[in-house]
């Protein structure tokens, strides 16, 4: 039988954050599911089409399982590399149409519990208290972020630059805290766009120019979340748990 899984990212312009961060998740669920094919699909348009402009070919969700079916693959599963279960993942669940889809990232009390661990563990390494960019969204998904914020130690901190988890909330708490040495990293699969403008860029309203201005010794950790080890393994499990094996 022929059986194929699609890794279903965002998706990035950035060449880098591509190769450090997506195609390390996509090599291991190749090395974990050997008799499976993996293949790629990107939920951004506006992404694809820029990309496919100069000459790529990236499918999304609904190209690559309509190509993987007329190929003759029988056995499908969706591997959606999102951070939760926001509107993004939701288009991959809607295109599934019957084919198992796992879960994002960031989705129980269990998985809370391991990103808290887990970012804990980096802000030690820094030796410096950790700000996590994430994404944040007008989804009611949204509320994991709050619900993570709540678990973390008080080595790490988290905001969003959409959704109603601001970063002037955290920097308040920063403040009070008295710690003026941050690291700054991004809560995402990849460090694109958000992270090294957003984030690390020195135009006046990114996150390090507002956290230099207030007076605080910053850092930059421009490492998307599947460049980690740990991180392409959660994803594997997640597929296991999807594909119930």
């Amino acid at each position: 039988m022929k059986q194929a899984m699609i890794a279903v990212s965002f998706g990035t312009t950035h060449a880098d954050a591509e190769r450090d961060c997506i195609v390390p998740v996509e090599e291991a669920l190749r090395a974990a599911f050997p008799d499976w094919t993996v293949a790629r699909a990107w939920t951004s348009r506006r992404i694809a089409q820029k990309l496919n402009a100069r000459g790529a070919h990236i499918e999304n969700e609904i190209e690559a399982l309509a190509r993987l079916q007329s190929e003759g693959y029988e056995k499908l599963a969706l591997i959606p590399t999102h951070i939760i279960r926001g509107n993004e993942y939701e288009m991959v669940e809607r295109a599934a149409g019957g084919v198992p889809v796992s879960a994002p990232l960031i989705d129980t009390e269990a998985d809370i519990e391991w990103m808290s661990d887990l970012l804990d563990g980096i802000a030690q390494r820094e030796g410096r208290v950790l700000l996590a960019m994430g994404h944040g969204t007008d989804h009611p998904a949204n509320a994991i972020y709050r619900r993570l914020a709540e678990r973390l130690t008080d080595r790490v901190r988290l905001a969003c630059v959409e959704g109603d988890y601001t970063l002037d909330e955290t920097l308040n708490a920063l403040m009070q805290q008295g710690e003026r040495r941050v690291t700054l990293m991004p809560l995402m699969l990849v460090a694109g766009d958000h992270a090294k403008v957003d984030m690390a860029g020195d135009q006046q309203d990114s996150w390090k120019s507002r956290l230099t201005a207030k007076g605080f010794d910053v850092a930059l950790r421009l490492q998307g979340l599947g460049a980690l080890e740990a991180v392409q393994s959660r994803f594997v499990e997640k597929a296991r748990a999807a594909l119930q094996l």
